[in-house]
């Protein structure tokens, strides 16, 4: 009898898996009660849900690292488009899918902890606003940069550069960010 409610715990537990996006930065942890941010999970970044309890969820990403800087869960493999950062004394253990070849990042997965708020299903009313605050904002001094102007590795500094004459929220920063990196490579239609 065990044995079938741990099965049944477990199919409904696979049923309830979900992938999530983060709408603004969030707080990460290593364990599920922990009160000691290890790290940032930004905006955009598909996260699957592992487990839901006591107000956190367990999720995964998978992303990639350059060996390097083992702290850092990158979007995409060669483009600096952070999905996930820990503090370099908190780095995660994660499980490398694929190795790196010939100056390629290590495919991985990681397993945190983070907040039940801010999380949304749909990716592209997230996507959709970050859109039209860029295109709203981002033309009062200057003619709009097009998304592909400028690659995945510029963006975040030249945003940032130009953030403080904008009245684009300081919360909807990286958000913004995300966009324009992923959009510039391409992944945004």
């Amino acid at each position: 009898m065990k044995k079938l409610i741990l099965a049944g715990l477990l199919v409904s537990s696979a049923l309830n898996a979900s992938t999530l996006y983060p709408t603004d930065v969030k707080s990460v942890y290593l364990t599920q009660d922990s009160k000691d941010v290890a790290g940032k999970l930004l905006p955009t970044n598909a996260i699957e849900v592992l487990e839901q309890s006591a107000g956190k969820i367990k999720f995964s990403l998978k992303g990639y690292v350059n060996p390097a800087a083992p702290n850092v869960i990158y979007y995409s493999n060669q483009d600096r488009i952070i999905a996930l950062s820990f503090a370099k004394t908190k780095t995660p253990k994660y499980e490398i899918i694929k190795k790196g070849e010939t100056g390629k990042w290590d495919e991985v997965k990681v397993i945190a902890y983070t907040t039940k708020d801010n999380l949304e299903k749909d990716l592209k009313p997230m996507l959709d606003r970050a859109k039209q605050t860029y295109q709203e904002s981002c033309s009062i001094c200057h003619h709009l940069h097009k998304e592909s102007q400028y690659n995945p590795n510029q963006w975040p500094s030249l945003f940032k550069s130009m953030l403080s004459r904008t009245p684009i929220d300081k919360k909807d920063e990286w958000l913004i960010i995300q966009y324009l990196q992923k959009a510039s490579k391409g992944d945004i239609k």
